[in-house]
């Protein structure tokens, strides 16, 4: 099969090095130059607890360099990439290829469209942790299982081979018809937990320290879940604020994507996930202040750098 995997950072790397040592043909994709040559020249090398692999494949930074067709398309990128990014390996699409998400948030497959039809897209998640560690080197800091879907509805045989070679590349993976419930599941557990790690600058657990921010699960949760109701989205749990805290808790050592981002000073995926809420909530009638509030907060905060202390002098 060959794979195409846009986004090569820790979890792009990590699903495109499985699935080559499963025997696929696969090519790694990404803007990083250094780590696209060290990949190239020395292999991707992936850190467990006590010991770490080598694993050969190919890495680019121009998508031209592939010249067939994928049979499947692996999208990593961050989600405001999404569009350009495909629009630059449009050659790589043919009528039989398969695009896969496993992004943050929602927003993503109405891109994909774009592109293709519903009928060759997937979605699903993970639930692998994984970061990088420096060039042509990743972290492998957990193992989950990866759940996947077409996101029209009911899978078919082609789903049912994809799962399997999934399988056999050391991926646990499962199939799940109507995969847009569990998508939602994901994006509530972001919805609580991303923006409020960013914006206080702390690690998962120490959201359920005290009740403030616990309240502010609540409140941002809440919303979300009048939302996935109001749109007729059939969520896998009947108390998504409860599975939130457990999340949270779960993960408690965890820095999330959105706290990572912010202490890189990069763009966060806010508007695939807060501000996904805000704007389904419009589109459904349902009232959304506080996923609104949050989503400017996070915006703000992506541009405020640092404060210069000197302004501070005096003032107590």
């Amino acid at each position: 099969m060959k794979v195409a995997v846009l986004g090569a950072g820790a979890m792009g790397s990590l699903y495109g090095a499985h699935l080559a040592k499963g025997g696929q043909d696969v090519w790694l994709i990404d803007v990083w130059q250094e780590h696209v040559d060290a990949i190239n020249q020395h292999g991707l090398k992936i850190f467990y607890d006590d010991h770490f692999e080598t694993v050969e494949i190919k890495a680019t930074l121009n998508p031209l360099d592939i010249e067939n067709t994928m049979d499947l398309i692996l999208v990593f990128v961050k989600s405001y990439h999404t569009g350009l990014v495909l629009e630059n390996c449009i050659h790589l699409i043919g009528d039989k290829t398969k695009l896969l998400t496993l992004q943050n948030g929602v927003g993503n497959v109405d891109i994909l469209e774009r592109f293709v039809s519903r009928t060759q897209i997937l979605a699903g998640t993970t639930a692998h942790g994984a970061n990088v560690r420096g060039p042509g080197q990743i972290n492998h800091a957990g193992k989950g299982k990866t759940i996947i879907g077409r996101i029209d509805g009911i899978n078919t045989k082609d789903e049912e081979e994809l799962a399997s070679i999934f399988h056999a590349s050391g991926l646990d993976t499962e199939l799940r018809d109507r995969i847009e419930g569990l998508i939602w599941d994901k994006l509530l557990v972001n919805v609580g937990i991303n923006p409020l790690t960013a914006l206080l600058l702390v690690k998962n657990g120490i959201l359920l320290e005290n009740n403030e921010t616990e309240e502010l699960i609540d409140l941002l949760v809440g919303e979300a879940w009048e939302v996935a109701k109001k749109s007729n989205i059939i969520l896998s749990h009947n108390d998504p604020i409860g599975h939130v805290k457990s999340i949270a808790k779960a993960t408690g050592e965890n820095k999330s994507s959105m706290l990572q981002d912010i202490l890189k000073g990069r763009k966060t995926e806010i508007d695939f996930i807060n501000g996904a809420i805000t704007h389904k909530g419009k589109e459904v009638g349902v009232a959304t202040p506080y996923n609104e509030l949050i989503t400017r907060l996070i915006k703000a905060k992506e541009k405020v750098k640092g404060i210069d202390l000197k302004y501070l002098e005096g003032v107590f």
